[in-house]
Parts: structure tokens; C-alpha cells; sequence
């Protein structure tokens, strides 16, 4: 009895022990299992990053295109970046930065086929000198909104004493036209380029409008036109070599007397003359009065790019408004925007002054405008306006006169004319001066003077009786083939509102003389503003068509009357 005990107690020690060992080996199994399932995760983490590091997708280029000023910073930060092996959508990146001149690129970028030849590979990002050169890409589109890389405001470099003359002169953006065609003349350089572009612009700008941007309506109007050819005609004086501005600033640097180089300031970017001065050249910074323009450099990634290079473009944008980024640019004597824009330390001859207020960026069709008149300018016209004051004149159109609504149109017409053009007011009726049936109100003189003369007079004439338009036309036209000159365009402006009624000379005979008072090489317009559907009208548009002239018909209590005569006073 006691030996069965025993045998049982044994056989259950022996199964208790086979149940631990059963448990222990079952918790093995799933301490292994579960140490498996970790390091097949992490086995597999490591395979994708090494995938990853890999560039599964293989190796991709991101094409950047940049305005000169910029492209050597960029490059430099491209190079950087690249190193850090950057991977976009599984391609590994690399950066190719190409320089090239913003307008040849725009023009590129516009062309229906990019044409590489011209400003190197097809481009996912680009970084122009400034926004306004940014409507060449409006077909292609951007896919983020663009915004400044870097900015740099334009000045005048010039001589220190140059600067500081202009500088105590107190001179404004649209003082630079009467500046540059002075006895004294600036001889301002206007070599081909964004800070030339952005200062003709400035011209061109209405002072009353100036926090505006520039529209096509004002860039083509007569004082835009007159301003911008002055400055364009007056920079034609600079000498042919100096083509570009680093010519233009070697030059200045390299004059022994800077009042007598033949070239005394141009535009340029603060950048530009930064990095001149930290050479050691005497140059200093002129900054007109009035808005400033701005080489803002958006950094633009074009939407028709590809989807890998336009992320790559967008990554690489934040890494150069990263820290390395600003700090490299800041030592190129860039200004760096922010939410408070960085300006590089000061030097010897250069400051860093807040800008306020920043010149509003002009329409694309405005600036094309301006750069067009720059390229082939209007020279200073020299009109004679001929006057009707016979009695027909003094019929209401309205609610006054045609002689007064006439009298408003002129003055506001001439109070738009250039100083540099020239301006005669003629009146005739009948008898006006003894036989002659006109009277010289203000001869042929500067367009200023000559129209306050002129219209100072006008205010005390009253509608006379008979219409000698023949003879008076005549004798205007003679004067003004006598007083010709080689400057600009040469006109005859009459105003009238009825037909010829001097029977003195017949229309034959008057077309005939007025072939005869013309000469080859003094040419000079008859234009005519008809303010009613004279009997005659067909004389007269004879008269004007052997001359090269125009004809308007129009009412003298039409509100686009000062326009008219401003047209036909001004260069053209």
C-alpha cells in the first residue's frame, strides 16, 4: 500500500514537471516570435531607407535658370544642398544652375518652343531680376505662388561727388529726363538691363500717380513719351564703347575729374555697387526722391515642369531662405526678406537704408511700352497753332463758346508739353494786323514759355468777322519752313470751324503755293482739327495729305478735345 503511494505521487511530480517544461517551451516560442517580428520590421525599415538612400527611382536634375546677379550665389547654395543628398519622390537631386540675363530668358520661357540654345536647359525654376519680368512665364504658369529670393533696391552709381550734388539737389525719378538734357548734362549711361528698365519706368511715372502702377495709358501718353525719349536721346551722347555697365562704372572709377567723364552715373542694383565699393572703388549710391524700384528675384517654379522637379524646386527654395541661404546672400550685398527684411552690414561710401515706400510693379504692357519708346525715342516737337477767331467761333457749343471750349483744351494740351519742344500761337480772322488777316500771339520759342505767352493773349481775344484761312495757312507754314529745325518733327496745327470765305485765293491756288512753300529737306506737317463738317473739308484734307498731316473732325465741346491737340503738339 505505502509502495503504491508512492508511485503515484512520483508519476505526478513527473507530470507537473513535463507541464513547465511544456509552458516554458511554448513562452520560448513566442519570445522568439516576437523578437522575429521586430527584426523583420526593423529588417524592412532599414531596407527602405537604404531603398530610399538609393534613389529607387534613380537619379534627377533640377534645372535652374537666374539672373546674373544671383546665379553665383545660387549655384554656390545648389552645391551645397546637392551634398546633403537630397531626395525628391525617390530621385536623388541634382542642382545645375544656369545664368542668364532675364530678359533673354523671358524671352525664351515665352516662346511657343523652348529653345535651349538661348538660355540654356528648359528650367523648373526660375529667378528673374524682378516680378515685372515675370509676365513672360503667365502662359506656362506657376505652381506656387511666387516670392521674393532676395531684393536689392536701384540706385545711380556715380562719383562720391556726383552723388552728393545730385543728393543736396534734392532730384526726383522724373527730375533725370531735365537733368540729362541740361546745359550742364548728367550724361547718365542707360545700358541694356533690369535696373536701365526699372529707372525709364520711374521716368515715365506721373508724380501725381506715383504709388500706382504704371499703366499702358500713362506709359504711352505724351508726357511719358516726351520724358522717356528725352533721357534716351540724352543717353545716346554717352559713348558707343561704354556698352554695359560694367564699362559705364569702370569709366566713372577711372576718371581723373568725375564732373568731366563722359559718363557721369548709371543705374545699377545696390548689390552691384556694394560689391564694387568692397573692391575699394570710389563709387557712392544717388537715391532719387520718390518710390523706389526694386530687383525683387521671385523665385518662380514653372508649373509646366514635370512633378519631380517641381517639388525639387519648392524644397530647394526653403533651403535657400534657410539660414545658409540668407547668411550667403546677406554677404553678396543682398537684402534678404523676412518678417523683417536683413540688409548687409555698412561700409565706407554705402548704407543700407530702409526703402519706403517700394515703386509698385508696372503692367507687363506699360513696361513694354516704355522699354519701346526708349528704344526708338520721339524727338522734341515744334508746333505752330493757327487759330480760327472769326465770328463763327463765337457760337455756343456745350454751354460756352468754341473759342473758350478751344481756349481750356489748349491749355490744358500745352501744360503737358516737354520744356525741350517749341511751341507758336497764331491767331486770324480778317484784318487782325493791318491787311494780314493773323496775328502772332507768341512766336516759335520753348513750348513752356511760348504757351503761357500765348495763351495769356488768347484770354483777351473776342470772335472777329471773316474766315482768311487760306492765306493764313500759307503764311504760318512759310514761317515754320523758315524757322525749321533738325531737332524733332515740324507742324502747322489749325483749328478752325468754318470754310474759307476769302475768295482772294482759290482752293487750287492755295494747294498749289502750299506745294511751292514746301521743301524736301525742311519737311513740315499741316494737321487740321475741323470743329464742324466745313463746306471746304476737302481742300483741307488735300492740304494736309500733301504734307504728311491729319485731319480730326470733332466737336469743340468734346472732352477728348485736349487730347487731340496734345497729340498734335507733342513728339511723335
Amino acid at each position: 500500500m505505502g509502495n503504491h503511494r508512492r508511485d503515484h505521487a512520483e508519476r505526478r511530480r513527473r507530470g507537473v514537471s513535463r507541464g513547465v517544461v511544456a509552458t516554458v517551451v511554448v513562452l520560448l516560442l513566442l519570445a522568439a516570435a516576437v523578437v522575429g517580428w521586430f527584426a523583420v520590421r526593423d529588417r524592412s525599415a532599414e531596407e527602405a531607407e537604404q531603398a530610399a538612400r538609393a534613389c529607387v527611382e534613380g537619379e534627377a536634375t533640377l534645372a535652374v535658370t537666374a539672373d546674373p546677379d544671383v546665379a553665383d550665389v545660387l549655384r554656390t547654395l545648389g552645391e551645397s544642398w546637392t551634398a546633403g543628398g537630397p531626395v525628391v519622390r525617390d530621385h536623388c537631386i541634382t542642382t545645375a544652375v544656369t545664368a542668364a540675363p532675364t530678359a533673354v530668358a523671358a524671352e525664351a520661357l515665352a516662346a511657343t518652343t523652348y529653345d535651349p540654345s538661348a538660355a540654356g536647359p528648359e528650367p523648373a525654376l526660375w529667378v528673374p531680376s524682378d516680378t515685372a519680368a515675370a509676365a513672360a512665364v503667365a502662359a506656362r504658369g506657376t505652381d506656387i505662388t511666387p516670392r521674393s529670393v532676395v531684393t536689392s533696391p536701384v540706385v545711380l552709381a556715380a562719383a562720391p561727388t556726383v552723388a552728393d550734388g545730385l543728393a543736396a539737389a534734392g532730384s526726383r525719378w522724373t527730375d533725370l529726363p531735365a537733368l540729362a538734357s541740361s546745359a550742364d548734362p548728367l550724361r547718365l549711361a542707360l545700358p541694356t538691363g533690369p535696373a536701365t528698365a526699372a529707372t525709364l519706368v520711374a521716368v515715365a511715372t506721373d508724380p501725381g500717380t506715383e504709388t500706382q502702377p504704371l499703366t499702358v495709358d500713362r506709359a504711352t501718353s505724351p508726357a511719358a513719351v516726351s520724358a522717356v525719349s528725352r533721357l534716351a536721346l540724352a543717353a545716346r551722347d554717352v559713348p558707343a564703347d561704354i556698352a554695359d555697365v560694367d564699362a559705364a562704372l569702370d569709366t566713372i572709377v577711372r576718371a581723373p575729374d568725375p564732373t568731366a567723364a563722359p559718363v557721369r552715373a548709371v543705374p545699377v542694383t545696390e548689390q552691384q555697387l556694394a560689391m564694387r565699393i568692397r573692391e575699394g572703388q570710389q563709387l557712392a549710391a544717388f537715391r532719387p526722391a520718390g518710390p523706389t524700384p526694386m530687383a525683387d528675384h521671385p523665385g518662380l517654379v514653372l508649373a509646366t515642369a514635370d512633378p519631380t522637379a517641381r517639388a525639387a524646386a519648392a524644397e530647394f527654395l526653403d533651403y535657400v531662405r534657410s539660414a545658409p541661404g540668407r547668411e550667403a546672400f546677406l554677404a553678396a550685398g543682398f537684402r534678404v526678406p523676412g518678417e523683417s527684411t536683413d540688409t548687409p552690414d555698412p561700409i565706407v561710401g554705402l548704407d543700407f537704408p530702409a526703402v519706403d515706400p517700394v515703386a509698385p510693379v508696372p503692367t507687363a504692357d506699360a513696361r513694354a511700352a516704355v522699354l519701346g519708346t526708349a528704344a526708338e525715342p520721339s524727338r522734341p516737337a515744334s508746333t505752330t497753332v493757327l487759330l480760327d477767331v472769326s465770328g463763327s467761333m463765337e457760337s455756343i457749343d456745350g454751354g460756352s463758346t468754341r473759342l473758350d471750349n478751344v481756349r481750356a483744351a489748349l491749355g490744358q494740351a500745352t501744360g503737358a508739353l516737354s520744356g525741350d519742344g517749341r511751341l507758336g500761337v497764331w491767331i486770324y480772322s480778317r484784318g487782325l494786323d493791318g491787311s494780314r488777316p493773323y496775328r502772332v500771339l507768341a512766336p516759335l520759342g520753348p513750348s513752356a514759355e511760348s504757351a503761357r505767352t500765348g495763351l495769356d493773349a488768347l484770354s483777351g481775344i473776342t470772335p472777329q468777322t471773316a474766315t482768311s484761312t487760306y492765306a493764313s495757312v500759307l503764311a504760318a507754314y512759310r514761317s515754320a519752313v523758315e524757322n525749321w529745325s533738325p531737332d524733332g518733327p515740324q507742324s502747322v496745327l489749325l483749328v478752325t470751324d468754318g470754310p474759307n470765305d476769302d475768295t482772294s485765293i482759290s482752293p487750287s491756288s492755295f494747294l498749289q503755293s502750299l506745294a511751292d512753300a514746301a521743301d524736301p529737306a525742311r519737311p513740315v506737317r499741316l494737321d487740321v482739327v475741323s470743329l464742324a463738317d466745313a463746306s471746304d473739308i476737302d481742300t483741307l484734307r488735300s492740304a494736309a495729305g500733301q504734307t504728311g498731316g491729319d485731319v480730326i473732325v470733332t466737336a469743340s465741346s468734346d472732352p477728348g478735345l485736349a487730347g487731340t491737340l496734345e497729340r498734335l503738339t507733342s513728339a511723335r
